[in-house]
């Protein structure tokens, strides 16, 4: 008996050693053959800034002994039109951001904003070759800019809307004495008269509308209608928001609380739900009830109730609809759309207003939405 528990008891040791071997022959397995992508990773977000083309970004994958390696990028997993760089033995590609923008382009021509891409890593040793794909979703990024009319710097903020397209807005507002051609103001520019530095700088210029769009009632339905953007008073690259682009974001920031993420609750009386999740900073700037006021209505610190309003370029025409249950029954040369914005509501507001000179003649701040890139 004692014999044959010693031959189990050795069995048992042998079969251990025998599945300890195999398992052993088994780990070599974890060093692989196969080529895989590091950086980016699957599903990542490349951030392309538009006006840094000198930043790089870098895409990174394993190498292995005696393997030379391509890199492939195209539009989607099948890979047939690829764009081909031949990297040899190296493990990373760093690339200008305005070179990337090139090869994003040379795959798919249209891509202005936002993209899905895909990329490959292509692996030879001696003959024998392996791929990985992964992709990932390019954006021209726009974090700042600078107005080349007068050097002015202004933050940005961008938002996939609801249709997939990219929209890069100013985070301020807007600052310009002149146009960009060079040519004077129609009405004085106009700052704030508040005893807050902070405020003045914040709150920018007040524009009347004819004065922002720097074109006639007339020729601005026209644009409207053609779906053409406004530049008026904006940078180059820029235009006025269209009462489309703005209906467009606010139904993205949310209807009846999209103004709590866009406040800037440093200057707002009623700051219970202000959160300025958009980072839009916008403050209670008020506005001039017509060009020769010398003082702001309505605005942050006032004794009536604060508001901010900010231009859009579309006259007041039939068929749009506002706030608040109106509704434009025909077209009212007198009146033109900004967004507003309240300190005792939520949301975000589109509401028509009188641009008659001298009487209601309502200067306004104004942002800029950048046009798409060609």
């Amino acid at each position: 008996m004692v014999i044959n528990r010693k031959i189990k008891q050795l069995f048992a040791v042998v079969l251990g050693l025998i599945f300890f071997g195999s398992c052993k022959e088994n780990i070599d397995y974890i060093n692989p053959t196969w080529a895989r992508a590091v950086f980016p990773d699957e599903g990542a977000t490349v951030k392309i800034d538009f006006f840094e083309p000198d930043q790089t970004q870098v895409f990174r994958w394993e190498t292995r002994a005696n393997a030379s390696y391509k890199i492939y990028f195209d539009i989607d997993m099948h890979f047939q039109n690829p764009y081909i760089m031949d990297m040899g033995s190296k493990d990373s590609l760093s690339i200008k951001n305005s070179e990337l923008l090139e090869i994003l382009r040379d795959v798919y021509p249209g891509f202005a904003s936002i993209k899905r891409f895909f990329w490959k890593v292509e692996q030879n040793i001696g003959g024998d070759i392996k791929t990985t794909w992964r992709y990932f979703n390019a954006i021209l990024s726009v974090e700042s800019f600078v107005d080349c009319r007068d050097g002015e710097r202004y933050e940005a903020r961008q938002f996939v809307l609801e249709d997939g397209s990219l929209m890069t807005i100013m985070a301020e507002n807007l600052r310009a004495k002149i146009y960009t051609d060079g040519s004077t103001l129609p009405l004085p520019y106009k700052t704030a008269i508040h005893p807050d530095p902070s405020f003045v700088e914040k709150a920018g210029g007040y524009y009347s509308w004819a004065t922002a769009v720097n074109m006639t009632w007339d020729d601005a339905k026209v644009a409207t209608l053609n779906d053409e953007p406004i530049q008026g008073v904006c940078p180059c690259g820029w235009h006025l928001p269209s009462y489309k682009e703005i209906d467009a974001l606010r139904n993205h920031l949310g209807l009846y609380t999209g103004g709590n993420a866009v406040k800037d609750p440093s200057y707002w009386k009623n700051v219970d739900n202000v959160s300025n999740d958009s980072r839009m900073n916008i403050i209670a700037s008020g506005y001039y009830w017509h060009e020769n006021m010398a003082f702001l209505t309505q605005p942050f610190g006032g004794t009536d109730e604060n508001m901010a309003g900010l231009w859009t370029s579309t006259p007041y025409l039939k068929g749009l609809e506002f706030a608040w249950g109106e509704k434009a029954l025909d077209d009212d040369k007198n009146k033109a759309v900004m967004m507003s914005l309240y300190d005792e509501v939520e949301g975000i507001y589109l509401q028509g207003y009188s641009i008659i000179p001298n009487v209601e003649n309502r200067c306004y701040p104004v942002r800029c939405i950048m046009d798409e890139v060609e």
